[in-house]
């Protein structure tokens, strides 16, 4: 985080099961950081009995939500570009409680995982979502379901197919340059009813 006079965007990320925020941070920092925007790359909390996996945790979904409104209660967020990225068992968690922040976030990125929610009801607002999926990736068939999810309540979504990729591959794929252009697809999308404590 830093300073700014205005204020900015903030990119969210999950990682999988074999990172951490620190190390999953270091794949979006350089990118974001040369925007002007600020970073939160969050730990699945083992005090709450996390074990390192997003899409095996139990808990209320609702604690993502809770680390986002004290970074915006402190730092000068725009509250209508407020973006989510999972990787791997974070992008699976995202899919998972996508009915869980509904004027919060302005898009969310899916890399490398994903699966539809639980609750086949179409979400109450806009949220486009960025697909960066390999088809060698045995979750390649839930990735494709969570797109039709998308699909089919009329969300805009971005399918950047990796053909042949595998799950390495995926994480691979996520170069400085994959980055930027994942952030440049990101900065058109905002939230007109952003409500950053949602």
């Amino acid at each position: 985080m830093f300073a700014s006079a205005d204020p900015v965007p903030l990119v969210v990320v999950l990682h999988g099961d074999r990172d951490d925020a620190r190390e999953r941070a270091t794949k979006w920092r350089a990118a974001v950081a040369k925007r002007g925007w600020a970073l939160l790359s969050l730990d699945c909390p083992d005090a709450l009995d996390c074990d390192r996996s997003w899409y095996k945790w139990k808990h209320d979904p609702g604690w993502v939500r809770d680390r986002v409104r004290k970074v915006t209660a402190r730092h000068r967020i725009d509250a209508s570009r407020i973006y989510l990225v999972g990787w791997s068992g974070g992008a699976t968690f995202i899919g998972q409680h996508l009915h869980e922040w509904p004027r919060m976030f302005a898009a969310v990125v899916i890399h490398g995982g994903g699966v539809p929610p639980l609750d086949e009801e179409c979400l109450a607002g806009s949220l486009p979502a960025y697909f960066l999926v390999g088809d060698r990736n045995p979750a390649y068939g839930s990735s494709k379901r969570l797109r039709a999810f998308f699909e089919s309540c009329e969300q805009t979504v971005r399918w950047d197919l990796l053909p042949g990729a595998n799950h390495h591959d995926e994480d691979t794929a996520l170069t400085q340059a994959k980055a930027d252009q994942i952030l440049r697809w990101l900065a058109n999308h905002r939230r007109a009813d952003a409500v950053a404590g949602r």
